[in-house]
């Protein structure tokens, strides 16, 4: 059995005020400080307000994305496209923590969809690696018998709290979802999964082309679609091309929706702290010439 997705069923976005501050929402700025303070302990930590609070921001930004709002919005532009009411599966990667805390996104998508009796769950703690893993788990689920799996990664800018992490990043609201089908036809089909640690960086160029070659295939034949840092290191031994990454969980999958043209095989590619992680797709032609 394969897994395939056609690439009209991938939609992606960016996204600015989905919902507008309220001035009331200031009256819960010591309920929301006193949250962080119990957050940090918990971990280890000491809360100071005047380093790290962000709470102010957080309520009063005009650019508030909540991922239940994005989701909607995906949903709604990729359901006219394709069949999502008979999804098995709804998985939400994402990087950065949700702006309504404890808000269930995969049951939300689910009820928009009817969907009844499917399976939904969040992958997250992972970087940027996030949705190539929920990719591999969405595969290895339809493989069990089921039909469809819906992939959906979202990450917002809005933290509660300061960290030197998003002052690095500097994220988008940004969202992208796609539509895996078991023995679907045409379209892409998945290749596989891979997860190294403590990669060095000398050592990139050639884990990558080990990759290509463990599939069968000569990496000058296969379109990296991966970090501006990373495309620069592997460019010399084929097609290459870099997402954004102030896009987060949904640089990926954006760059390859806004793909014109490339190889027959793609290899997404995210290389974060040592960790490379790669999710080999291929067009469905090209896999059965090879199988």
């Amino acid at each position: 059995m394969s897994v395939h997705f056609d690439l009209t069923h991938l939609v992606s976005g960016d996204f600015e005020c989905l919902e507008p501050a309220d001035p009331a929402w200031l009256d819960q700025e010591e309920y929301w400080e006193d949250f962080n303070a119990r957050f940090f302990n918990s971990n280890g930590r000491v809360y100071d307000t005047a380093r790290d609070s962000n709470v102010k921001t957080w309520l009063t930004a005009p650019d508030r994305a909540p991922f239940s709002t994005m989701a909607e919005q995906l949903i709604d532009d990729l359901s006219g496209r394709v069949d999502l009411t008979d999804v098995d599966l709804v998985l939400l990667a994402h990087w950065m923590p949700d702006l309504h805390l404890g808000t269930s996104v995969t049951n939300f998508a689910q009820h928009k969809l009817g969907i009844d009796n499917g399976l939904g769950f969040a992958v997250s703690d992972r970087g940027p690696s996030a949705p190539l893993f929920a990719i591999d788990m969405a595969a290895r689920y339809l493989e069990k018998g089921k039909r469809k799996a819906l992939v959906m990664t979202m990450d917002q800018k809005h933290l509660l709290y300061r960290t030197p992490l998003v002052d690095e990043l500097q994220p988008r609201n940004a969202g992208a979802i796609l539509l895996l089908e078991a023995d679907g036809a045409g379209g892409m089909q998945y290749g596989g999964y891979t997860r190294a640690a403590n990669v060095p960086e000398a050592e990139v160029v050639g884990h990558i082309a080990q990759v290509c070659s463990d599939a069968g295939l000569d990496r000058k034949d296969v379109t990296v679609i991966a970090a501006p840092d990373v495309v620069s290191l592997v460019a010399d031994g084929g097609p290459a091309a870099p997402y954004e990454m102030d896009r987060l969980c949904a640089g990926p999958f954006a760059a390859l929706a806004d793909m014109q043209a490339f190889a027959d095989s793609v290899l997404l590619i995210t290389y974060y702290n040592g960790e490379l992680v790669t999710v080999l797709l291929q067009l469905a032609s090209a896999s059965e010439a090879c199988a």
